[in-house]
């Protein structure tokens, strides 16, 4: 009787896990077409240079030193004023390293290091995606360098 209570309660327990833990695991709902794909060039888009960032992502057999240079474009002169201050570009470059590194551990392409044009830009549209869901007046975001160095990590019984 003990053995069907304690499996009856931890199908329960994973069931109700499942479903409050579904909205972590479900892409964002930012349009990727709309959104990441925007042209730079737009009236309505201010150009937020964030600067250089220098990571370095540890995977499971490897490690990944990248180097960026982002800039991000912003909508609308009211949303850029919020975050144009000190405590604004903190918050974004913090939200950016965020889903960089976050990315990075998850997509191979990051290792890649070549100067295409259309791998950088299909990088910026997934980081655009993934920053969205903090800061949604971002709308799109061009990478203009972007090389990464990938060097195996020793083994830990060594």
């Amino acid at each position: 009787m003990i053995k069907l209570l304690i499996m009856a309660v931890c199908v329960v327990g994973a069931g109700a896990l499942g479903y409050f833990g579904e909205r972590m695991l479900r892409p964002s709902d930012a349009p990727a077409a709309q959104y990441a794909g925007a042209s730079p060039n737009s009236q309505l888009l201010f150009k937020f240079p964030l600067g250089n960032f220098t990571m370095q992502i540890q995977q499971s057999n490897k490690i990944l030193h990248m180097a960026f240079d982002i800039d991000v474009f912003v909508m609308g002169a009211k949303a850029f004023n919020n975050i144009n201050g000190a405590v604004g570009r903190a918050k974004l470059r913090d939200g950016m390293v965020t889903a960089i590194a976050e990315l990075a551990e998850t997509d191979a392409s990051f290792a890649v290091n070549d100067d295409d044009a259309e791998r950088k830009k299909i990088l910026a549209q997934k980081i655009v995606r993934k920053l969205y869901l903090d800061f949604p007046m971002v709308r799109t975001a061009r990478i203009n360098q972007l090389h990464s160095v990938t060097t195996l990590r020793e083994p830990a019984g060594y």
